[in-house]
């Protein structure tokens, strides 16, 4: 009896925490959130200060490349309402401080 009754317990326990919701996850967005107006303006041949005053500072500089920026966007536990970007990913390369490449092309 004894035994049936702490089977009885441990199941009916273990079945319990099924029956709650999952526990809330917080959006974290990580990166720049770029916008297509803003990103539609860069041009070749405009300079690092122009870039930097458009679209904002990289999320990445290569230590190797410097010449690189790269603008990237994530976010882990999206919901509808979470802040987004249009472009999750945008490499810019500059040489002698002007701009060069866009990647992904415009």
């Amino acid at each position: 009896m004894k035994k049936t009754l702490i089977t009885f317990t441990l199941a009916l326990s273990l079945s319990a925490c099924s029956l709650f919701p999952d526990a809330y996850k917080t959006p974290v967005p990580q990166g720049n959130v770029l916008k297509q107006e803003d990103v539609t303006q860069l041009q070749i041949g405009m300079t690092e200060p122009q870039v930097k005053f458009l679209i904002g500072t990289p999320m990445i500089t290569d230590q190797f490349t410097s010449n690189e920026w790269r603008y990237l966007f994530t976010s882990t536990y999206a919901t509808d309402k979470t802040k987004k970007s249009d472009l999750n990913k945008l490499t810019l390369t500059f040489k002698d401080g002007v701009l060069i490449k866009i990647d992904p092309p415009l």
